[in-house]
């Protein structure tokens, strides 16, 4: 298949303005064939800047970008010209590093699905580490939202003599508070990169969210709604994870040590397992109380890696931070499930028995009438107990080069994956974990195929590979995407 001459020449001028204007500019190619990738070209600044500011990166018009009909995650129809509710809409930030692995891959997969929900409202990714001619290439990549952002930071890992990437977190968005370029009054809700949205990111709306609230003593699901004001927050429930950490009756240690004589040191283990400690992402609060919070997130975290190497020191120093600032959380189960045997604690039982096969169509997704908010696909999805056997989707096992231009697409699991699930003999709580775990498998899998198909529409103006041959078998799994090479 051949590109036309006005095709490859409208590349071509993109790339150009460009390098003269440092400008970034999306074009579509919709012709599909074989070609070597293309590099894009690095162009060197004329000095060597500490830190640039906030960059907002020109993507095409959201109906340019959706998916046919039948993909849509969750349909919205609204207006770009529609200005935002400083009080229902938010700002999604979320933090990576300049050398992370599959970066741009998780970074698009995320913008795709606020495009694709209709979702409202910046999108900023703090970028953390990069050089100047890096920051110059990263934003001449594609971008797949209308109002996407990238805030370029110091990388914050190394504090002492403590290399810790979750340091980034705290600190990156410190920076990003006290030195983004285009400030406003939304409240911020801080995700992670491996998330996408199945519905917009919406608050003060006065929905009724007691059926995503885990029922406690201290108080009642009739009111619990999506209230974010100064003092209170919504965070993801993570109480399967990370209660009881440094907030504990039986050994307050970590408490006594991080808080000393603030006034976390006087929260109760109850208070702080209802309203603090066990939140995850994503944190949504006002800005205002992001700027009096920080610091102390920052310093806690500094202060728990002194006595714990533990990877998730960083989330309990927020719960801590939290209690110290008087923030209450409340915690629900929609916003960011990520386990699908967490029943409790987390949204999983929005798949009855009748869904049809998630795994039947290679292409077409089945979507929920009620899924969660957002995924937060951190774990590994399949139907299987044993994770190094059997087809699993995962983040952590995707190849480094899956976006680039002769790199295969994945393949997607065979419809055996659902139709097993019956003949388990499992009980329906281990059942409905099951279906939960095929269809994410299935889903997430077709979903990543659309996100590449996208991206090199963009970065492949001489066509790309669309076959899926990338196995998320365990045995089969490569480290490359590109086709395996056969010896004639």
């Amino acid at each position: 298949m051949t590109v036309t001459k006005r095709t490859a020449a409208v590349a071509t001028a993109g790339l150009m303005a460009f390098a003269l204007a440092f400008m970034v500019f999306s074009f579509e190619v919709h012709l599909v064939a074989r070609s070597s990738s293309l590099p894009l070209p690095v162009v060197a600044l004329a000095a060597e800047p500490a830190i640039v500011p906030d960059m907002l990166v020109a993507a095409a018009e959201p109906d340019v970008l959706m998916a046919a009909p039948q993909r849509q995650l969750s349909p919205e129809t609204y207006s770009l010209s529609q200005a935002l509710d400083e009080h229902t809409h938010v700002h999604l930030v979320f933090t990576t590093s300049c050398n992370q692995g599959k970066r741009h891959f998780l970074s698009s997969s995320l913008q795709v699905s606020l495009s694709r929900v209709g979702h409202r409202g910046p999108l900023t990714e703090i970028v953390h580490g990069c050089s100047a001619d890096e920051m110059v290439r990263l934003s001449a990549l594609p971008t797949f939202y209308y109002d996407f952002r990238y805030h370029f930071a110091p990388d914050f890992a190394l504090q002492g003599k403590d290399h810790y990437v979750a340091y980034n977190k705290p600190f990156g968005l410190r920076h990003f508070l006290q030195h983004g370029a285009r400030q406003d009054n939304l409240s911020i809700a801080l995700i992670d990169a491996d998330y996408v949205l199945f519905k917009p990111l919406r608050i003060n709306l006065g929905a009724s969210w007691g059926p995503y609230y885990q029922n406690t003593t201290l108080r009642n699901a009739s009111d619990i709604t999506d209230t974010v004001a100064d003092g209170v927050a919504l965070a993801q429930n993570m109480k399967a994870f990370l209660g009881g950490r440094w907030f504990n009756d039986h050994n307050a240690t970590m408490k006594q040590l991080v808080c000393g004589s603030g006034p976390c040191a006087n929260v109760s283990s109850a208070d702080a397992f209802e309203f603090y400690e066990p939140a995850g992402t994503p944190y949504i609060m006002t800005r205002s109380d992001w700027h009096r919070f920080v610091d102390d997130y920052a310093a806690f975290t500094v202060k728990g890696r002194q006595y714990q190497d533990d990877w998730m020191v960083e989330m309990y120093a927020y719960g801590a931070a939290a209690a110290n600032q008087g923030i209450k959380h409340t915690l629900l189960k929609h916003l960011g499930p990520a386990t699908c045997s967490f029943h409790n604690t987390e949204h999983w039982d929005f798949l009855p028995p009748s869904t049809p096969n998630p795994c039947a169509d290679p292409f077409d997704m089945v979507l929920p009438e009620d899924p969660p908010i957002g995924i937060h696909y951190a774990m590994y999805y399949g139907a299987g107990d044993d994770i190094h056997s059997g087809y699993w989707y995962t983040k952590h096992r995707l190849p480094t080069d899956l976006t680039e231009c002769d790199s295969m697409l994945l393949e997607v699991p065979p419809a055996t994956e659902w139709t097993k699930l019956a003949t388990l003999g499992l009980s329906e709580r281990d059942l409905q974990t099951k279906r939960h775990n095929v269809w994410l498998q299935c889903t997430m899998t077709k979903y990543a195929n659309q996100v590449l198909t996208e991206i090199k529409a963009k970065m492949c103006p001489l066509g790309f590979n669309t076959h899926m041959g990338i196995s998320l078998d365990a045995a089969k799994m490569k480290n490359s995407a590109y086709p395996q090479k056969t010896t004639p």
